[in-house]
C-alpha cells in the first residue's frame, strides 16, 4: 500500500511535528530559456524536536531524488519519534502517483 500524505504548497505553512520532504524544481525558469529539465528535487528538513528527553537540532538534508527523500524523512520519524511526514511541494503538479498519494486537500492540520 502506497503511503498517503498530507501537503501544501504554501511556503508559510510548517508542520512542528513532522519530518517534511519539499519537493521543486526550476522548470519554468530553464523553459523560458530553451533548456530540457530533469526529476524534481527534493530536500528533507525537520524543526527543533525533543526525542526521548533528547533534544534534536532543526536541519535540512539534500537534494535527493524524490523516492531517496521520502524514504530518508521515514527513517528519520521512526528514529527520533515525529509524528508524521508531511510534503511541501513547489507546486502540486509535480507530485506523481507512484510515490505515494496526497490527501485531497492542502493543509497540515
Amino acid at each position: 500500500m502506497k503511503p498517503a500524505y498530507q501537503w501544501t504548497d504554501d511556503d508559510d505553512e510548517v508542520a512542528f511535528d513532522a519530518i517534511t520532504v519539499g519537493i521543486g524544481n526550476d522548470a519554468a525558469a530553464l523553459e523560458e530559456l530553451g533548456i530540457e529539465f530533469g526529476e524534481p528535487a527534493a530536500s528533507v528538513y525537520w524543526p527543533d524536536w525533543v526525542a526521548q528527553g533528547d533534544k534534536v537540532q532543526a536541519g535540512m538534508q539534500g537534494p535527493y531524488p524524490v523516492p531517496a527523500a521520502l524514504e530518508i524523512a521515514d527513517v528519520l520519524r521512526k528514529v527520533w519519534a515525529f509524528d508524521r511526514v508531511v510534503i511541501s511541494l513547489q507546486e502540486r503538479s509535480l507530485w506523481r502517483d507512484e510515490w505515494g498519494t496526497l490527501t485531497e486537500f492542502p493543509g497540515y492540520d
